[in-house]
């Protein structure tokens, strides 16, 4: 039995073992390099641009940088391919990674099962069958050391098992956050792919302009001015509050930006986003039995779970008390239906543009209070809950100019999870970032 034991055992730790995986080193540095290349001329025509800006507004200048700008798009493009490639390549040996643990953990049970029906034999095998047949003592007790070093066997396979679980689900989580990444470049070359149309259109009309033409010129000037002053003067629609501005929305976003690092642009396409669920689910008003239950604004009609009771409800009543506000005339969010095993699930409660929950709320206070000078934030003002929202987005992760990363800050803003761990995040965090590049355009309409 010692023989057989040790032949099953050999051939366990054998099919237990893990085929290595050959990486493409080569194509993978090639790729980094040329990213890097690419990144580092970017850069350069950034600088370029800025510095063709700073000389002034001429008709030489403005060809310059929009020639420069169509450029760096291009680059912009070439960078986003670059790193498509490199994380197809990282799919791929994700995807094997995958299929090697999976036949491995195939390989385990098995070798299991085979350890497990061994055990059964021996558990069965009793002091009566001793005395019934002709074995000798000695093979008995044989027989019995196999069966200690079997369940030793047993209890190595459940670890290794256990072990190549969490190995093949840290895999598949890569492979998610891969797929997720590679989403979010495509949709950032879709980006880059209207601004060169964008810029290579008004380079034309620019060219048409000649030097005998200054009046032209000061005609695209003029437009160029009116167009910024009717983005400046557009309203931006915020969440629970009256629509202020976009000026106004992003001179606030701007100096939270400077605060926290987060780029305007994806500070006010939260709150863009913000708006357009309140426009979906509604507003509510906390009922004055303090219950948990409100009624829609709207309506009139009662609705459920509006706020947290007991987390919620107390905060909420003390910071309207400091603000002077009328519990029946102030808004927050309603209770968009969710349920878990049957059973309803989250509540609503969520106050102003920025949409954070009183317990939350009281957490960033200190924070909101000393980036906006105030002593005492309000959810319900418009610079304070921009400014919440940058905070916020920063804690997240959000870094101005990583695209990857303000697409997983604002997943988390919804949802709590990255965008590769909540479907209902990732259409978030697209919806976002389709908000981002438009305002990113207007933007830059009012920094020309």
């Amino acid at each position: 039995m010692r023989h057989w034991f040790a032949i099953l055992f050999v051939v366990f730790l054998f099919l237990t073992g893990t085929t290595p995986i050959e990486v493409h080193a080569q194509s993978r540095e090639q790729l980094e390099s040329d990213l890097a290349a690419l990144e580092a001329q970017i850069k350069a025509l950034t600088d370029s641009i800025a510095q063709t800006k700073n000389q002034g507004a001429s008709l030489k200048n403005d060809i310059a940088v929009l020639a420069k700008k169509i450029e760096q798009s291009k680059l912009k493009i070439k960078a986003h391919n670059a790193a498509i490639s490199k994380l197809n390549q990282n799919i791929s040996e994700k995807n094997r990674t995958i299929d090697v643990l999976n036949k491995k953990m195939e390989r385990e049970k098995d070798s299991l099962a085979q350890i497990m029906r061994k055990t059964k034999y021996m558990e069965q095998y009793s002091l009566l069958d001793f005395g019934l047949q002709t074995q000798t003592l000695s093979t008995f007790f044989s027989d019995v050391d196999s069966f200690s070093t079997l369940n030793r066997a047993l209890d190595e396979s459940f670890k290794e098992i256990d072990a190549t679980k969490k190995e093949l689900n840290a895999a598949k989580t890569e492979l998610e956050e891969a797929k997720d990444e590679e989403t979010q470049k495509k949709l950032a070359q879709e980006s880059e792919k209207k601004n060169v149309e964008t810029n290579q259109k008004q380079k034309n009309n620019l060219l048409t302009i000649t030097k005998n033409q200054e009046t032209e010129y000061k005609k695209v000037l003029a437009a160029r001015e009116k167009e910024a002053a009717q983005i400046r003067a557009r309203l931006f629609d915020l969440r629970d509050v009256a629509a202020i501005s976009f000026g106004q929305a992003y001179d606030y976003a701007l100096a939270a930006s400077k605060t926290t690092g987060v780029r305007p642009a994806l500070i006010l396409a939260i709150l863009m986003q913000e708006s357009s669920l309140g426009i979906n689910v509604g507003a509510c008003y906390v009922g004055t039995d303090l219950s948990g239950n409100g009624f829609s604004i709207k309506t009139g009609d009662v609705r459920q779970r509006t706020m947290n009771p007991t987390r919620d409800i107390p905060v909420f009543t003390s910071l309207l008390n400091k603000l002077s506000r009328d519990i029946t005339k102030t808004p927050v969010s309603c209770w968009i239906a969710a349920y878990s095993k049957g059973q309803p699930s989250g509540w609503g409660g969520a106050m102003g543009p920025s949409q954070f929950i009183p317990s939350t709320w009281v957490l960033f206070e200190s924070r909101i209070g000393a980036a906006t000078n105030s002593s005492l934030p309000d959810p319900w003002n418009p610079y304070h809950a921009i400014t919440a929202t940058a905070i916020y987005l920063s804690d997240l992760g959000a870094v101005a100019g990583n695209e990857v990363a303000e697409r997983n800050a604002a997943c988390k803003y919804y949802s709590g999870r990255s965008c590769a761990s909540s479907s209902a995040g990732a259409g978030y965090g697209n919806s976002v970032m389709k908000k981002l590049y438009s305002m990113q355009a207007d933007i830059d309409k009012l920094q020309r």
